[in-house]
């Protein structure tokens, strides 16, 4: 009876988030990667910071990768002053050029999604994650991140020499309301990278079951 409740009362207030634009989850984590020692972090899709990271690593070298520039006064205020960091304010890709980003509140996409209004749209400067960080120190003790709403798979293609370097790569699949790849794409490509899935980290549910997950890729 009290399962049957929450249910309900999480459909409920899920339809009045949907009113709004908004999208309502409630997530589990696992382990966070805290047993492993890590020099550098690379962050693409940093919004507001990526907790878990952030927590678990305060000591690392982070490399801030942002395309929407909502964030950026929080990046400068609070994490680059926190934390040793830079941030580059541009969006990783798998080419060089301009790209239409598609804004809906505090989701930012280069793809629309269903059942997201995505009302708003601005181009952005789009670069190789390779190209981005070509100037860059990036130890073999090192993480790689990546939650672009879509763009995962993209963000890889242009991390050849990046993927080299690094011992984890941590990345956002999708398994809903997604039309930009399947989630065997990324696990395929990574693993020809020499990266193997070690674990699920956080798993993020709506009504419909699993939305998406944050997967832990170790270089074997």
């Amino acid at each position: 009876m009290i399962f049957q409740f929450k249910l309900k009362l999480f459909k409920f207030i899920q339809k009045i988030f949907s009113f709004f634009n908004f999208k309502l989850y409630y997530s589990k984590d696992h382990n966070l990667l805290n047993n492993i020692i890590i020099d550098d972090i690379i962050d693409v899709g940093v919004a507001e910071g990526t907790n878990f990271l952030l927590k678990n690593f305060p000591n690392a070298n982070y490399f801030f990768i942002e395309a929407n520039k909502k964030y950026y006064n929080h990046i400068e205020e609070k994490l680059l002053p926190a934390y040793k960091s830079k941030l580059f304010k541009v969006a990783a890709g798998n080419f060089e050029g301009k790209k239409k980003f598609y804004l809906s509140g505090p989701i930012s996409s280069f793809y629309k999604r269903k059942k997201i209004n995505f009302s708003n749209s601005i181009k952005v400067k789009v670069k190789t994650l390779d190209k981005i960080l070509l100037n860059e120190k990036i130890s073999k003790r090192s993480i790689l991140k990546i939650d672009c709403e879509g763009g995962e798979l993209d963000v890889l293609k242009g991390a050849s020499k990046i993927l080299k370097k690094v011992s984890y790569v941590v990345v956002e699949i999708r398994l809903q309301n997604i039309e930009t790849y399947n989630p065997s794409e990324i696990i395929n490509f990574l693993y020809k990278k020499n990266f193997y899935w070690q674990q699920i980290i956080k798993v993020y549910y709506t009504k419909l079951g699993i939305d998406f997950l944050d997967v832990v890729f170790k270089k074997k």
